[in-house]
């Protein structure tokens, strides 16, 4: 595994931070005049900073006020002049808040001073203004395994595949970021870069775009990415197992596989990685051959869990997979196959007939087990086969009678057949087990909004905005029900706005729509 690099450059602290940036342009100036000056000589018109330059706004289009601005700052970044590049960047947003190539850029020259945390900052609010541009995905990605967060790493870098999927583009802007945006470059004398930091960087980078891939089945493009990691650094242990396993469950190419999982075996052996290095082995050696089948199968169990702590929810399926290859009846193995499909599912690929023939398997192995009957319950629903999930869940209901869920998914599985009154006392069981249960309160409100008795609808509805202040759907329902039935104009108008706002940041829409036409007839 590469290591994290360390930040040599803490003692450059800016008092101003993120809550008064239209100041730091001003307390550079002042705190590095003469540097400030030298910056300024450089910056000059030199052509070959300028046409990259060019390729960084044809990424980000953007209609500039003042593009001969945005020029300025952006050679600084080219140049690796750090300071310079955040003086012009933070003069340019006093006029141009929405210029997200600008909070962009930031982030990039924050995180090139090892400030990694401000880095995440800027990005985030670029996305904010433009979330739909591959680019910045990439960067926050690498932000946050620089700061540890491998989780949000693997996200991040997972919504770069959501907006676009193809390999040239990453490759692109990994390879001319890392060469030309000036992050290892240092002529400011503010602190030596690491050796080989951009090795390391833009390595992980690639692995974390190929584990990526894999997720959303681009076994192609996940091979080149790992190729290039490995390509970089050449003892990248991670790199030659994913090739191999890669090689060896999708691409069937068995005696490609053995060679690169023998060479990442070799390679955690080199440093006493032995729980990674019996992995690799037993990818590539016949399971008759492995001594103690029961360990390798909890060996595959934890691996599988850990990457689904990660949000590798298709490399969780395929180790879960190969522990039930070691320990057919593995119950715990079925169980997680089945969320992890769940997990696919919830991203948009369908894995819920897995997901049912996974749990399935796991309840006829333990009759008695009441997370896999829940989970199996909520996959049903997901199917909409509402009547094999009321089935289920009255046995389940037995099994634990005070389990909030067992009642949440029964209940909404009799809603969603319309049997309300039926709905109606098992939803408000759920609540009486779970009373901040946003999801069993919403529940509620929708049966008594079913069933027409508004004010308790309402109620309901309003418990569920004070324990989540950020539900779209029952502030929408809430200026529904006060526009309509409750005759309340300004508190109607209140939620309506609300939810606009939401369903705006979710991007949903037809929501929106249907928002603004019901606050289109608010009366005047």
């Amino acid at each position: 595994m590469m290591r994290r690099r360390k930040n040599d450059n803490s003692e450059l602290v800016f008092s101003t931070g993120d809550d008064a940036l239209s100041t730091l342009g001003e307390e550079l100036r002042q705190k590095y005049p003469e540097m400030m000056e030298k910056f300024a000589r450089l910056q000059g018109s030199d052509p070959v900073a300028r046409r990259l330059v060019d390729t960084v706004h044809d990424l980000m289009p953007y209609e500039w006020h003042d593009r001969k601005q945005f020029y300025e700052g952006a050679v600084f970044c080219v140049k690796g002049n750090y300071l310079g590049a955040l003086g012009v960047f933070s003069e340019i947003l006093e006029t141009e808040p929405e210029a997200y190539p600008v909070y962009h850029l930031l982030g990039y020259v924050c995180g090139s001073m090892g400030k990694y945390k401000m880095e995440v900052d800027y990005y985030r609010k670029a996305i904010k203004v433009n979330p739909d541009y591959p680019q910045v995905y990439y960067d926050l990605a690498l932000a946050y395994w620089m700061m540890g967060k491998e989780n949000k790493a693997y996200a991040a870098m997972k919504q770069s595949l959501a907006v676009n999927r193809d390999f040239a583009v990453a490759d692109h802007w990994l390879t001319f970021a890392s060469d030309n945006l000036g992050r290892y470059q240092d002529p400011d004398g503010l602190g030596e870069k690491e050796e080989g930091e951009k090795v390391r960087c833009l390595t992980q980078a690639y692995y974390l775009l190929g584990m990526a891939c894999l997720d959303y089945g681009l076994n192609v493009n996940a091979r080149s990415a790992f190729k290039n990691a490995m390509k970089l650094q050449d003892d990248f242990s991670d790199a030659y197992y994913q090739l191999g396993e890669l090689h060896l469950k999708k691409l069937r190419n068995p005696k490609r596989a053995r060679m690169y999982l023998e060479t990442a075996e070799s390679l955690y052996m080199q440093v006493n990685n032995l729980a990674r290095a019996r992995l690799a082995h037993q990818l590539h050696a016949p399971a008759e051959e492995i001594p103690d089948k029961g360990q390798a199968a909890e060996d595959w169990l934890k691996e599988g869990l850990r990457l689904q702590r990660l949000g590798l929810y298709q490399g969780a399926v395929d180790a879960y997979k190969k522990a039930i290859v070691y320990y057919p009846d593995f119950v715990d193995a079925y169980y997680n196959i089945g969320i992890a499909y769940g997990s696919l599912e919830d991203v948009g690929q369908p894995k819920i007939d897995q997901a049912i023939g996974a749990l399935k398997h796991a309840v006829r192995l333990k009759s008695d087990f009441v997370h896999a009957h829940i989970a199996l319950g909520a996959s049903y629903i997901r199917r909409g086969d509402f009547q094999d999930a009321v089935d289920l869940l009255e046995d389940t209901a037995h099994l634990a009678p005070n389990d909030y869920n067992v009642f949440y998914y029964l209940g909404t599985a009799m809603r969603m057949m319309g049997k309300n009154q039926e709905s109606l006392s098992i939803l408000e069981k759920a609540v009486s087990l779970a009373p901040d249960s946003v999801h069993a309160r919403f529940s509620l409100g929708l049966a008594y909004y079913d069933s027409k008795r508004l004010e308790l609808a309402r109620d309901e509805f309003m418990e569920t905005v004070r324990i989540r202040p950020d539900f779209a759907d029952a502030h929408f329902l809430l200026g529904s029900l006060y526009h309509s039935a409750l005759e309340d104009s300004e508190r109607s108008l209140f939620h309506l706005r609300k939810a606009e706002k939401l369903f705006s940041k979710l991007k949903d829409y037809p929501k929106v729509s249907r928002v603004q036409e019901l606050m289109a007839t608010q009366p005047v």
